[in-house]
């Protein structure tokens, strides 16, 4: 069944003022997570309009539900779309340990000389690159930063492990120095006045 653009609009409104609500989160809040104005976020609990595809989907991440569930009147299930997306997570996160031992077990049929334990040294920044994107796309930021973090210490041990070069131990100054750019970088994020910069940048962007 069609449905009116204006029963699109009525359907979105109701569902996101009831979703934001249940989550006990303000529009202002709501706003600064999607990096626009209060005054849109109102605009579409008024049905006065419609967030762009973009948009929808982003504000389906936030509540955990499906682009979907947004725009129907029908009941839908919150939980189901946060467990498929833990499933998924932890399955692409087993991967490259999975294909880590299955590449051991090869070697050491072929008799290749080279340690067992270096391949499970190159799986962890495998993982941490996997955990990079997924949580980028569907994890707070802290997971993100942590992902990150994981990569950041992940390489130099590889390289340290594998290689015997003068003064290897320089690399890790390099991570730590790396490392403290990333917290930098979190925390300035994190700060409400980087935020409302953002806000006020879509809202010049909207007039």
């Amino acid at each position: 069944m069609i449905i009116s653009e204006k029963q699109l609009r009525i359907n979105f409104a109701n569902r996101l003022n009831e979703l934001r609500r249940a989550s006990g989160m303000t529009q202002l809040e709501l706003a600064q997570k999607l990096n626009y104005s209060d005054k849109s976020v109102s605009k579409w609990e008024r049905a006065e309009g419609i967030p762009d595809l973009y948009l929808v989907m982003q504000i389906a991440d936030i509540f955990e539900v499906t682009p979907n569930d947004l725009v129907s009147d029908k009941p839908f299930r919150r939980h189901l779309v946060s467990r498929n997306k833990l499933i998924i997570t932890i399955l692409a996160l087993v991967s490259p340990w999975l294909l880590t031992i299955i590449v051991n077990w090869i070697t050491e049929l072929l008799n290749v000389n080279f340690p067992a334990w270096h391949y499970y040294i190159f799986a962890i920044p495998v993982t941490a690159i996997i955990a990079i994107v997924f949580t980028a796309i569907w994890w707070k930021k802290i997971w993100l930063f942590i992902s990150v973090s994981a990569l950041i210490w992940s390489i130099p041990t590889c390289i340290f492990t594998t290689f015997t070069i003068p003064q290897n131990a320089f690399i890790y100054i390099v991570a730590a120095v790396v490392q403290v750019m990333a917290i930098l970088g979190f925390c300035i994020k994190k700060h409400p006045k980087y935020i409302e910069s953002n806000i006020d940048l879509e809202n010049k962007k909207e007039d």
